[in-house]
C-alpha cells in the first residue's frame, strides 16, 4: 500500500516538472480569445500555493472585415421624458441611474414655448403623437394652391382674343368628361367659363351654378357667376356673389378687382375704388391700377386718376389698358398732346383692343380731327360691338360733326346694352332736342 502511494507521488511531481519546463522555454502563452487579456504566468509562493498575475495590456476587440457594424437603436424620446443621469453626491464619478420625470405642468410650459423646435408633433386624433413628416403639408398645400392658381387662371379667360374654336373644342371634351364625373366642379366651371368665352351667357350661368352646388366655397366660381350674371343685366345677383366670394376669399387680390369691377359697370364708383384699392394694398397689378385710375377719374379726381395711371405704366409699359388710362387722364387734365402719344402707343401694343382705338378716337376728336375721330371709334365698334362707351362715344362724334339721327342710333344702342349708362341717357336727350329744334 505504501509503495502505491510512493509510486503515484513519483509520477505526479515528475508531470509537474515537465510542464514548468514546457511553459518556461515555449514563452508567453498567447491572449485569450474571449475575454483579450493577458496570458496567466505561473509563480510559485513560498507556503506552496499556485497564484497567477495578467500579462499585458488589456485589449480592445475589433469586429472582423466580414462582419457588419451594428448601429445600436436609439428611441426617440420626447423632451419631457429624457433620461437625466446625476453624479453622486460622494465625488465618485459614478452615474445615478434615476429617470427625472416632469410634471403635467412642466411639459404643458416647455409645448408652449416651443422647448423642442427641432421635432415637431402632431396628433393623430387617436391619441398617439408622431412626428410630422415636413413634405406632406408643403405637397398638399402646393396641391391646393395648384388648383386655386387653375381656378383664377380660367377667370381670365376672356382677356384679349380667345381662339374660338379651340373653346369650342374644349366644351366638347369637357362634356364627356362631366358625363363620367358629374361630380367634379372643377370641370363645370371650365364649361362655364368657355360657354362664357363663347357668348352662351345662358349655359354659362347653368354649368356655374352646378359648380357652386358641388363646392359652394368656391370664391372663383363664384366670381365667375357674377361676371355672367353682370352681363345678362341681373346686377343685384352679380353682387350678391361677389360679396359671397369676397367673404370666401378676402385675401385673393383678382376676387377683389372683379368685384370692383362689377361695382364700376353698375355705377358703384366709389365701393369700387374702394375694393380695387384693397386688391392693390393686397398684390399691385397694372390691371387693378389701370381699373382704379378710371374710377378715380370718374369720380373726378384727375390727380388721383394720373398717379394711378403712372403707377399701372411703370408696373407694365406694354399693358394696353394702363396706357389708355395714362390717355384718358392726360386728357382730362388738359395736356392734349401727350395724350395723343399715349393713345397711339396703346393702339400699337393692342391693335384688337376696343379700348385702344376708343382713346385714341377721343383725342383725334380733342384735337377737332372729327372725321379720324369717327373712323378710329368705328374701328373699336368693330372689334367690340357690345361696347356701350365705344357706342356712345361713336355717337357723340356723329353729334359733334352735325349726323344727329346716327348720333341718336348710337346712343340708343349704347343704353341697350347698358341701361344704367347715364351719360348716354343725358347725350340721347340733348340729341332728340336738337333734332325737334332743327326741325322747327
Amino acid at each position: 500500500m505504501v509503495s502505491h502511494r510512493l509510486i503515484l507521488v513519483l509520477i505526479t511531481s515528475v508531470t509537474l516538472a515537465c510542464s514548468l519546463n514546457m511553459s518556461a522555454s515555449s514563452g508567453p502563452l498567447p491572449r485569450n480569445a474571449v475575454t483579450g487579456t493577458g496570458a496567466a504566468e505561473t509563480t510559485e509562493q513560498p507556503q506552496g500555493a499556485i497564484t497567477t498575475k495578467t500579462i499585458g495590456r488589456p485589449r480592445i476587440l475589433r469586429p472582423a472585415a466580414s462582419e457588419k457594424r451594428k448601429e445600436p437603436k436609439v428611441a426617440i424620446t420626447r423632451p419631457a421624458d429624457i433620461t437625466q443621469s446625476k453624479h453622486n453626491a460622494d465625488g465618485t464619478g459614478q452615474k445615478n441611474n434615476s429617470t427625472v420625470q416632469s410634471s403635467p405642468e412642466a411639459e404643458k410650459s416647455a409645448a408652449e414655448t416651443g422647448a423642442d423646435d427641432a421635432s415637431k408633433w402632431m396628433s393623430d386624433g387617436s391619441g398617439d403623437r408622431r412626428r410630422e413628416i415636413p413634405g406632406d403639408r408643403s405637397r398638399s398645400t402646393a396641391t391646393s394652391g395648384t388648383k386655386e392658381d387653375e381656378y383664377l387662371k380660367s377667370l381670365f379667360l376672356d382677356r384679349g382674343q380667345p381662339d374660338l374654336r379651340h373653346a369650342g373644342e374644349k366644351c366638347v371634351e369637357i362634356r364627356r368628361k362631366i358625363t363620367d364625373d358629374p361630380n367634379d366642379a372643377f370641370l363645370h366651371f371650365q364649361l362655364g367659363t368657355y360657354l362664357y368665352v363663347l357668348g352662351d351667357l345662358e349655359g354659362a350661368a347653368t354649368e356655374l351654378t352646378s359648380a357652386i352646388n358641388v363646392n359652394p366655397h368656391s370664391a372663383s366660381c363664384r366670381a365667375q357667376l357674377g361676371k355672367v350674371l353682370e352681363l345678362t343685366g341681373n346686377h343685384m345677383d352679380a353682387l350678391r356673389q361677389f360679396r359671397r366670394a369676397v367673404e370666401i376669399s378676402a385675401n385673393s387680390a383678382d376676387i377683389h378687382f372683379l368685384f370692383g369691377e362689377s361695382l364700376s359697370h353698375g355705377g358703384n364708383v366709389n365701393e369700387a375704388i374702394n375694393e380695387f384699392r384693397r386688391s392693390i394694398a393686397i398684390k399691385p397689378q397694372p390691371e387693378a391700377l389701370a381699373a382704379l385710375s378710371e374710377s378715380l377719374l370718374a369720380a373726378g379726381d384727375v390727380s388721383g386718376s394720373m398717379q394711378s395711371a403712372r403707377q399701372a405704366v411703370s408696373l407694365d409699359s406694354t399693358n394696353s389698358r394702363a396706357q389708355v388710362a395714362l390717355s384718358n387722364a392726360l386728357l382730362r387734365s388738359g395736356d392734349k398732346q401727350s395724350s395723343m402719344l399715349t393713345a397711339r402707343q396703346a393702339a400699337l401694343l393692342s391693335p384688337n383692343s376696343p379700348d385702344s382705338h376708343l382713346a385714341l378716337g377721343r383725342c383725334l376728336f380733342g384735337s377737332g380731327k372729327i372725321d379720324a375721330a369717327i373712323e378710329e371709334l368705328k374701328q373699336a365698334v368693330v372689334i367690340d360691338p357690345l361696347n356701350a362707351s365705344a357706342r356712345n362715344d361713336l355717337g357723340y362724334a356723329f353729334y359733334g360733326r352735325g349726323d344727329i339721327m346716327p348720333a341718336i342710333n348710337e346712343f340708343r344702342l349704347a343704353l341697350r346694352l347698358n341701361p344704367r349708362f347715364t351719360e348716354a341717357r343725358n347725350n340721347l336727350e340733348v340729341a332728340i332736342h336738337r333734332l325737334y329744334k332743327d326741325k322747327q
